[in-house]
């Protein structure tokens, strides 16, 4: 993965017909294992029932994003939230805005109200 990771990831920015496809290759750390890489598709499996986004948090480290206050809300509520930790992870989501009908949000963003939105989901 160390080897082709970027140029998978820039494969899901600047190629649209392969988009989907390449998608399924992607992997990123995760608050559920985050010694491995997990795939979207594990994270997808793991999901609570009535969850409908794929949570991400990005950080200049794991640590970083692992200590953010709106990661630590998630993972108090069991919720399993992705680390975007190098340059170009937060840019390729952007790029995906969904995965198997699951919208991408991002944990930082203004306006998310994780209280809101994760009492809706449970």
């Amino acid at each position: 993965w160390k080897e082709f990771s970027t140029s998978i990831k820039l494969g899901v920015i600047e190629d649209t017909s392969n988009r989907t496809r390449l998608a399924k290759l992607l992997r990123f750390i995760s608050s559920h294992d985050d010694a491995k890489p997990t795939s979207l598709e594990a994270y997808v499996s793991r999901m609570k029932e009535k969850q409908t986004g794929i949570f991400f948090m990005a950080g200049a480290s794991k640590a970083e994003a692992k200590n953010s206050p709106f990661v630590e809300r998630l993972l108090r509520k069991g919720y399993e939230v992705l680390y975007m930790v190098e340059p170009i992870d937060e840019y390729c989501l952007q790029s995906l805005p969904e995965f198997e009908g699951k919208k991408m949000i991002n944990v930082a963003k203004e306006g998310l109200n994780i209280d809101d939105s994760t009492q809706a989901k449970e």
